[in-house]
């Protein structure tokens, strides 16, 4: 029997469908699935020091506990760390308000001055702004306690679900194989161990990357004479991560923490200084030392973090690159697939003849038009 061939009209909608539907479980199983895709990446990543140690004769069980141990040793100190930093950086926030209300008189006036508003219009707009302020800080509260709830949940997940990931990784890998026929494993077997790879040097480049920009931001931020130079070199070395947006939320932050100074020569030289290490990152050490095996463009990453972040929320805008990373991988891995795995990837091809592309536009959308004609 002749398999029939749908028309292209249906084949866009059944992908588009599948897309939404996609999103949407996305979406809804938030809870349940970010922890599981940090543990996924996190063990990926632990597999080698793992396997490492299991060579040595050492138990699977007990390699997996002393890989996250010392994981989680590692954390805590970074975490011991920034909070050192930012309990300095409260006292501080006193003079921050007080250099912002001058920084709010300086700029009524300079309206008053120029623009001719009248103090009494300025004055109301500060009151209502206050006012929406002050009415707004119960969600704010009910925000911040859902928040702290949800790292409380993924501290204490994350790590169970890492260990169990290490613990019974084979026997995962041996279910994915079984999902397919036995003539696809081979290929299954080299898509996996190729997600593997792809992802453990990924993250690996990453942290080398996120180490020497925040050495270089710390350099430079003593050079200028900003205060806090080492909690803002690692805010900003760890928002740098967030492909394209993160440094210029990075920047801000960093603005607003040197503005306790009160120094314009400061706040200008830190926002050099972040300018200047943001270059050396994106064109030396983004392309030498994270050095991707999969090339993503521009344009997939941008729409995949802001997708992810509309989703996720803010992890969702660290794990969007790690997952379309595996879904390059996946797509590049089955045949009927490639196509996609070519809009995610870079076009390494020769730019086209405008002539020669109108042309092959055209051959596509005849040879759709006879399709539907012979498949009404």
């Amino acid at each position: 029997m002749e398999q029939k061939n749908l028309p292209f009209y249906m084949k866009i909608s059944s992908v588009l469908l599948m897309i939404c539907l996609l999103l949407w479980l996305l979406f809804v199983g938030k809870s349940i699935l970010v922890p599981l895709f940090i543990a996924a990446i996190l063990c990926i990543f632990l597999i080698k020091p793992c396997n490492y140690l299991e060579r040595k004769g050492m138990h699977h069980a007990i390699a997996a506990i002393l890989c996250m141990l010392a994981a989680i040793i590692l954390m805590a100190g970074i975490i011991y760390f920034i909070s050192e930093q930012l309990i300095d950086f409260k006292e501080d926030l006193p003079i921050l308000e007080q250099h912002f209300t001058t920084a709010v008189g300086n700029l009524q006036v300079y309206l008053q001055n120029h623009f001719h508003i009248s103090s009494i219009n300025l004055q109301q707009s500060v009151e209502n702004l206050r006012t929406k302020v002050l009415n707004s800080a119960p969600a704010l509260v009910g925000s911040t306690v859902s928040t702290v709830s949800t790292v409380v949940e993924y501290t204490v997940l994350v790590p169970i679900y890492t260990f169990l990931f290490l613990l019974y990784r084979n026997l995962i890998v041996r279910f994915l194989i079984a999902c397919f026929k036995e003539t696809h494993s081979e290929a299954v077997a080299a898509v996996l161990a190729k997600t593997k790879y792809v992802i453990r040097n990924y993250i690996f480049g990453l942290l080398i990357e996120m180490l020497i920009v925040a050495i270089m931001l710390f350099i430079g931020f003593m050079i200028v004479g900003a205060k806090y130079a080492l909690l803002m070199s690692f805010v900003v070395a760890l928002l740098n991560l967030i492909p394209y947006l993160g440094i210029f939320t990075a920047a801000i932050l960093c603005l607003i923490i040197t503005a306790t100074s009160g120094k314009l020569v400061t706040i200008v030289g830190v926002l050099i200084v972040v300018s200047i290490v943001h270059l050396i990152d994106s064109n030396i050490l983004l392309p030498k030392v994270v050095g991707s095996k999969v090339k993503i463009n521009a344009l997939v990453t941008i729409v995949g973090v802001i997708i992810g972040n509309q989703i996720w929320g803010i992890p969702g805008m660290f794990l969007a690159v790690p997952m379309m990373a595996f879904l390059k991988v996946f797509f590049d891995g089955v045949e009927d697939l490639k196509p996609w795995g070519i809009l995610l990837g870079e076009d390494t091809s020769r730019p086209h003849k405008p002539r020669s592309l109108k042309l092959k536009i055209k051959k596509k959308m005849q040879q759709s038009r006879r399709q539907d004609e012979q498949h009404p």
